[in-house]
C-alpha cells in the first residue's frame, strides 16, 4: 500500500507553485532595470558584462514576468522621493 503521507501533484500544481515562488521572489531593482535597458539599447555593452550580471538579469526577468502573470504590481515604486 502506498503512503498516506505522500502527495502526487500533477504537472500543473508543480507549474503554478513555480510561477508563484519566482513571483514572491520579485522585487523591483533600478540596477536591473537599467541592465534590462542596457540589453535592449546597446546590446555590444551589454554583452561584454561579466556572466553574473547577465544571470541576474535572466533571473530577475524571470520574477518579474511571474509577478505580472499574477497580477502583482511590477512597476517602479511612486512612494520614493526623485
Amino acid at each position: 500500500m502506498g503512503n498516506p503521507r505522500t502527495h502526487s501533484y500533477t504537472y500543473e500544481d508543480k507549474e503554478t507553485k513555480r510561477l508563484r515562488s519566482h513571483a514572491d521572489a520579485f522585487r523591483y531593482s533600478d540596477a536591473m532595470e537599467r541592465l534590462a535597458e542596457m540589453q535592449r539599447t546597446r546590446p555590444e555593452q551589454y554583452d561584454q558584462m561579466p556572466p553574473a550580471s547577465r544571470i541576474s538579469l535572466g533571473h530577475y526577468e524571470i520574477a518579474k514576468a511571474a509577478a505580472a502573470q499574477l497580477g502583482h504590481n511590477v512597476s517602479a515604486p511612486i512612494d520614493r522621493e526623485v
